[in-house]
């Protein structure tokens, strides 16, 4: 009887370790599920799949998750990219990459206050977008959640505010000659969507922001606003010293030069409590080359310039940062012009003895790069990098920014 008993107890054991293992097999599989395999959404014309699942886990080691969305309908909307309930009381530290460069980063530091990854991306029908989000280690956050959801439009945003307030049209790029006083807001497409941007003599795109006076150069496809400072925020500044010994690639690297120390030094001192208003955003460098004769190195807006043949798309490289310079198409685009004085368009500024710098090369030898400036009677011009000319910041405006105001000199936007 005894021994009936002790084997009974044994299976019953026996039932109980097999019982609890299951269990936390049972429960490791949930917990795998959640977060390793995929997760397929679809809503309102969306399908978004989260290769690994959305649930992040934040742990000792550095976590990458690919997710991508794709438009399934027969037109064209916009989406944002969020993490939910994010409960850190310190600061989140994070890349997101998407494979063609559709997203405009906001910032690479969240808040449980401001979880927003990206804001407003446009996509077409029928295209995908692939991204890869990296989170580094942070100890005070224990898990969290991708979501995506789907753009509404808001009438009360400042892209909307301009659009409203000005009749679009349509327009070519022309070098020769400098525009006309009836250009206005030019309804155009790049490789990102539709965007809009100011050419010529325009009087209703001043914006107030940071106590600082800035014109509006555009409203960019993902809703954000591009805008200039109206005003040289360094008298002088170059892009490197003459005596530098860095390699040219060097002095070509945006995110490297001492143009982006200045700008970034000037961003800290007078933009940087503001950076909740503000994305990182895309500048181009069109350090493409066309030409190369053993002396020199020819870039393609040289070429370009020459043959009146513009793009709206960059054909160089791309920096994301959350202040910048104008490059030389932009600055056609606003009604400049290679053969001709204009002081008929907005990016004109009266009373400066200097030029003022863009962002784009010219032409470069083994230790030296020539880059277009805006001459002071607003003609494009070229000077070498390591010359000294005025700095006009560019930054962008977050989507979602409210305004007032009706954008005149006595009456500008002011960013509530």
């Amino acid at each position: 009887m005894r021994k009936k008993y002790r084997t009974g107890l044994k299976l019953v054991g026996f039932l109980l370790i097999l019982s609890i293992f299951v269990l936390i097999s049972y429960i490791k599989y949930l917990n795998d599920v959640e977060n390793n395999n995929p997760v397929v959404i679809v809503e309102e014309g969306l399908s978004i799949n989260y290769l690994k699942g959305n649930i992040i886990n934040i742990n000792d080691t550095d976590s990458t998750y690919t997710f991508s969305v794709t438009n399934n309908s027969n037109l064209e909307t916009s989406y944002y990219i969020y993490l939910d309930n994010l409960m850190s009381t310190n600061m989140v530290k994070y890349d997101l990459t998407e494979r063609n460069n559709k997203v405009n980063i906001l910032k690479n530091e969240l808040t449980k206050t401001n979880p927003n990854l990206a804001e407003m991306i446009n996509i077409n029908p029928g295209e995908t977008h692939s991204y890869n989000l990296k989170i580094y280690s942070n100890p005070d956050v224990i898990k969290t959640k991708i979501v995506i959801e789907k753009e509404e439009n808001n009438e009360e945003y400042f892209a909307s505010t301009i659009i409203k307030n000005n009749e679009i049209q349509v327009s070519e790029i022309n070098t020769e000659v400098p525009v006309s006083l009836t250009d206005g807001l030019i309804e155009a497409k790049n490789d990102y969507g539709k965007f809009y941007y100011f050419k010529g003599y325009i009087e209703n795109n001043y914006v107030l922001f940071a106590g600082l006076l800035w014109r509006i150069v555009a409203i960019n496809s993902d809703g954000s606003v591009k805008l200039i400072l109206n005003d040289y925020a360094e008298a002088t500044a170059n892009f490197y010293n003459a005596d530098d010994e860095e390699l040219i690639e060097d002095k070509l690297n945006f995110s490297k030069n001492k143009m982006y120390e200045t700008l970034d030094l000037w961003y800290r001192d007078n933009l940087e409590k503001y950076e909740n208003n503000l994305i990182s955003n895309r500048y181009c460098v069109d350090d493409s080359i066309i030409n190369e004769d053993g002396i020199n190195t020819y870039y393609g807006s040289k070429d370009r310039l020459v043959n009146n043949n513009y793009s709206y798309n960059c054909l160089g490289t791309i920096y994301t940062s959350r202040i910048g310079l104008l490059s030389l198409d932009e600055i056609i685009m606003a009604g400049a012009s290679m053969t001709e004085q204009n002081q008929s368009f907005y990016l004109y500024l009266p009373n400066k003895v200097v030029s003022w710098w863009t962002i784009t090369p010219s032409i470069s030898d083994s230790k030296d790069i020539t880059f277009f400036e805006i001459t002071k009677e607003g003609k494009i011009g070229e000077s070498s990098g390591n010359y000294f000319r005025g700095v006009r910041p560019v930054i962008n405006l977050v989507k979602k920014t409210i305004v007032t105001g009706s954008g005149t000199l006595d009456d500008p936007y002011i960013t509530k």
